[in-house]
């Protein structure tokens, strides 16, 4: 195409021109077409090289396709990963911060159980300490309640063996009067000394006779030197009314009866008045039914109840 253009410009040339200048221009011809050929040529190589090269680089884009498909497969393959990765990573960030708050409120609660520990710890401590103080003021008390027990047991021992005493110098003193008329108790460290009215009284009558008057002496010249003894002397009666227009009933004749012991006691006996107390009882303690003759009989009696002073024992009783 190029060497047709090149002959027609040749043509128009020489159809004007002379055949020195036709040969000039043959000479520029020839020339120019070795000049042609040798870029032709030129360019054909090139064209072949560059044919080559674009074979070449259409292998390696070829290629490269390949490789931008695998990478992306790969980029495509690394994102599903990351955001699966991320996806697991946040819910480990989530877990960890449920376990954050989960250990927060823990480690919260925890610290006030620690609070609430220590709180009680200083108040069992607190009460440990006023028990231990209260501790050793009953142990002070009970040092002296033991020692008040002790003084007492040895008073009350004494009593008893007061008592015990008392007992044998009134049955010494009474050894020739029936047992049936007089006996003779201790009980609770008291002696109860018991008379039947028949012995000392003829009957609704309250002036003791001479048996009773006898038995009543011999028991006061015992025991006027015991100055540690309290008597109370008791007049007991059975249930029968009373027919007397001097005393209106049984309270007055247990009451009569048991004074006029106590003037005897005293004023023939030598007693102290202090120590002696009189009281009637009338019916009201019966030792025996008062249905039979027997029965009623028992009843009718007097108690002379001797008592070892207890103001020492009182004394130890009302200690602080």
């Amino acid at each position: 195409m190029k060497n047709g253009i090149i002959l027609l410009c040749i043509l128009l040339v020489t159809s004007c021109v002379s055949k020195k200048e036709y040969a000039a221009l043959e000479a520029d011809k020839a020339k120019i077409e070795a000049l042609l050929a040798k870029k032709s040529k030129a360019c054909d190589d090139e064209e072949t090289t560059l044919i080559g090269r674009i074979t070449e680089l259409e292998g390696e884009i070829a290629n490269q396709d390949i490789r931008i498909v695998d990478l992306n497969d790969s980029i495509r393959i690394l994102r599903n990963t990351i955001a699966e990765e991320d996806a697991y990573i946040k819910s480990l960030g989530d877990k960890l911060d449920k376990q954050n708050t989960l250990l927060a409120k823990q480690l919260t609660s925890k610290n006030q159980t620690l609070q609430n520990k220590e709180l009680q710890l200083n108040e069992a401590l607190a009460k440990v300490v006023k028990e231990r103080e209260e501790l050793s003021v009953l142990r002070a008390e009970l040092n002296s309640q033991n020692s008040r027990i002790k003084a007492l047991e040895l008073e009350l021992s004494t009593k008893d063996s007061a008592a015990n005493a008392l007992k044998q110098l009134i049955q010494n003193a009474l050894a020739g009067f029936s047992e049936l008329d007089i006996s003779v108790e201790e009980r609770n460290g008291r002696v109860y000394l018991s008379l039947s009215n028949q012995l000392l009284f003829p009957s609704g009558s309250v002036a003791v006779n001479a048996k009773g008057k006898e038995a009543l002496l011999k028991i006061t010249s015992a025991l006027v030197k015991q100055e540690d003894i309290s008597y109370m002397v008791e007049g007991h009666t059975d249930n029968q009314p009373m027919n007397s227009k001097v005393m209106k009933d049984n309270w007055d004749l247990s009451v009569l009866r048991a004074t006029s012991i106590v003037r005897l006691l005293t004023e023939e006996g030598g007693l102290n008045t202090k120590q002696v107390i009189a009281s009637g009882r009338g019916e009201t303690m019966p030792i025996a039914s008062n249905e039979s003759v027997d029965g009623r009989a028992k009843n009718r009696r007097t108690e002379i109840i001797l008592t070892p002073k207890i103001e020492k024992i009182m004394e130890i009783l009302n200690q602080n």
